[in-house]
C-alpha cells in the first residue's frame, strides 16, 4: 500500500513526459509536412486526438514545440559528436562517421527541424543558436584536424562546415519518410558526396 502511494506520483511524471514527447514528435512531423507557419495548434491537437485544452496541458505554445524540436535534435547531435571521439584513422574518416550519423538523425523519424530559427524569440532563440554554434564548432574542429593531417583539402574550415551542414538543413525540407528513396540510401549518398567534395 505504502509503496504504491510512493510510486504513483513518479509514474504520473513519467507518463506526462512520455505524452509530452509524443506531442512534440507529432507536431514536428506536421511542421515538416505543412510548414511551421501553416500548422496550427488546433491541427496538432486533432492529429493527436486531443482537445485544444488538453494539448495546452502538455505545451504552452506552438513556439515551445518548435523550441523543443530543436533541443531534442541538438541533444541527439551532441550524442553523435561524442560517439565518434577516438574513432576514424584521420579527420576525413571521423567526419564521414559524424556526417553519416547526422544524416541518419535527419531521416530517422521525422523529428528533425533545424530551420525556422527566426520564428523563435528571446531565450528560446538564444539557446537554440548557442546549441547550433556548439555543434558547428565541434564539426569545425574535426575539419581542421583533417586539413592538418592531409585527409581533407585545404580551404576555409567554416565555409566547408557551412556547406555540408546546409545540405542537411535542406534535406529537412525535401525528405519524405517512406518515400521512394530510403533514409539509408540518402545517408550513404550524402556521405559519399561530402567525402568526394572535400577529400584531398
Amino acid at each position: 500500500m505504502t509503496t504504491d502511494k510512493i510510486d504513483q506520483p513518479f509514474n504520473r511524471e513519467i507518463q506526462y513526459a512520455a505524452k509530452r514527447r509524443a506531442v512534440i514528435r507529432s507536431a514536428a512531423g506536421a511542421f515538416r509536412r505543412r510548414g511551421y507557419h501553416n500548422t496550427s495548434m488546433v491541427l496538432i491537437a486533432k492529429s493527436l486526438g486531443l482537445s485544444k485544452a488538453a494539448l495546452y496541458y502538455y505545451v504552452k505554445s506552438k513556439e515551445e514545440i518548435l523550441y523543443e524540436c530543436h533541443i531534442i535534435m541538438y541533444d541527439a547531435m551532441d550524442g553523435a559528436v561524442h560517439s565518434v571521439r577516438g574513432k576514424g584513422d584521420n579527420g576525413l574518416e571521423k567526419l564521414k562517421l559524424l556526417y553519416g550519423s547526422f544524416a541518419k538523425l535527419m531521416t530517422r523519424d521525422g523529428l528533425a527541424l533545424l530551420a525556422d530559427v527566426d520564428s523563435l524569440k528571446g531565450e528560446y532563440q538564444t539557446t537554440v543558436l548557442a546549441r547550433r554554434g556548439k555543434i558547428e564548432r565541434a564539426v569545425n574542429r574535426i575539419v581542421e584536424h583533417g586539413m592538418k593531417d592531409g585527409s581533407i583539402k585545404k580551404a576555409d574550415p567554416r565555409i566547408t562546415v557551412f556547406f555540408f551542414m546546409g545540405a542537411l538543413n535542406w534535406l529537412n525540407v525535401w525528405y519524405e519518410p517512406g518515400g521512394r528513396i530510403s533514409g539509408e540510401k540518402i545517408t550513404q549518398a550524402f556521405v559519399e558526396q561530402m567525402s568526394t567534395g572535400i577529400s584531398s
